[in-house]
């Protein structure tokens, strides 16, 4: 492999690694507002909730987009990669990166709706 291979490998992994790392980020804090819901989100005002659940929302949504633009460039690097090594793969698969987004999002939505039940319970 020639320096420049191997600079672009380097670029891949880094970017692989750090899209994983945004979907740690973003569990925590997936985490965290599960928690919140759970344990007080009965006991929040309209006011509290909405501003928690804005704020969740915002977060969450920039650890999709981060993470699906980590893995957008690592993509673009594995392709580049192939292309030097056709005989190789690289690993990373477009459909990784839209499938992580989705699931990313859906999260999110479940989420929103679990403190929605929370705070709005059945009664039968």
């Amino acid at each position: 492999m020639t320096e420049y291979e191997l600079q672009v490998q380097e670029v891949l992994t880094a970017t692989s690694l750090a899209s994983v790392e945004v979907f740690a980020y973003y569990t925590t804090v997936l985490g965290s507002y599960l928690i919140v819901a759970y344990l007080a989100g009965k006991q929040l005002t309209t006011t509290q909730a909405f501003i928690i659940s804005v704020l969740f929302v915002f977060s969450s949504l920039m650890g999709v987009w981060s993470a699906f633009a980590y893995m957008a460039r690592a993509v673009e690097l594995a392709d580049a990669l192939e292309l030097l090594h056709p005989d190789k793969t690289y690993g990373a698969q477009p459909f990784a990166q839209k499938g992580m987004a989705v699931v990313m999002t859906l999260g999110v939505v479940a989420c929103l709706r679990f403190m929605w039940e929370i705070r709005h319970p059945k009664t039968e």
